[in-house]
Parts: C-alpha cells; structure tokens; sequence
C-alpha cells in the first residue's frame, strides 16, 4: 500500500471516519477526490485536526473502504 497526501476536512469520533482530500490512491484505482472514510483505529483521530496535512494507507476492509494508517505531516 503506498502513502498518500492528503489534508484533513471533518473528523466524526463517534462514527470513527475521516474526511480526507486526497491525491490518487493506485491501490484502489482512485482518482484524487474528497471523501469520507472509515477508520481501523479511532484514537488516531485525537491527534488530528481540520487543516492538518497527513499522510495516510487505505485499503478495503470487510468491503469498506478504511484508513489503516494515517500521520500529520509537517
């Protein structure tokens, strides 16, 4: 799975997703877009705040599509 940037527009908590405008993702044939995702680990999403530039892994997970990995950049 290769990193991807992408900027951070909403975080929901309580549902454990993120929104991330994002480049293209080439392990899911996708373009660059804005999109909500879900999140394989909720407490990463302490750490983030809108704005912030981040780096991030997704993958298809039990069918969804789910942030496995994600880190503000500088």
């Amino acid at each position: 799975t290769a990193r991807v940037p992408g900027e951070v527009v909403k975080i929901d908590e309580a549902q454990a997703k993120i929104t991330l405008k994002h480049g293209p993702i080439k392990n899911l044939d996708m373009d660059g877009m804005t999109m909500a995702w879900a999140v394989s680990d909720a407490t990463a999403l302490k750490k983030l705040k809108i704005g912030d530039k981040v780096t991030f892994e997704a993958d298809r997970m039990n069918g969804r599509l789910t942030v496995t990995k994600i880190e503000k950049t500088k």
